[in-house]
């Protein structure tokens, strides 16, 4: 399994024929003073599973972290890879909409999606 692309956006869904909606991507917060409260983002990641990842279930953990490696944000869950064709592939869509995310002072933060040993 891989994970070929994630962002950061203003808003995002997935539509009734599992087409991946976004708008505004974005990949830095301005803010006069800190700590500040970001009203609403949506950080969303596409899993991509190939042949030989059929059937098997993927431990898969998203967390938003500071530079010091404090978790500001953190979610758990599984992923299991549906069963695709030899040279063909599957893909779906995860979407976290995050309302009220605090940063406590100004400085670099990322997501940080690992996929079982995928990070």
């Amino acid at each position: 399994m891989k994970i070929p692309v994630a962002f950061l956006a203003d808003e995002a869904n997935i539509s009734q024929d599992g087409k991946l909606n976004v708008l505004g991507i974005f990949d830095r917060i301005a803010a006069g003073s800190f700590p500040t409260v970001h009203p609403k983002m949506v950080f969303a990641f596409r899993v991509h599973a190939e042949f030989a990842d059929a059937g098997r279930t993927f431990a898969v953990r998203v967390r938003l972290m500071d530079e010091d490696g404090g978790v500001i944000f953190e979610a758990n869950g599984e992923i299991v890879a549906p069963t695709v064709g030899p040279g063909e592939f599957s893909t779906a869509n995860q979407i976290f909409t995050l309302v009220g995310v605090q940063f406590g002072q100004p400085g670099v933060y990322k997501f940080v999606v690992t996929a079982d040993d995928l990070e």
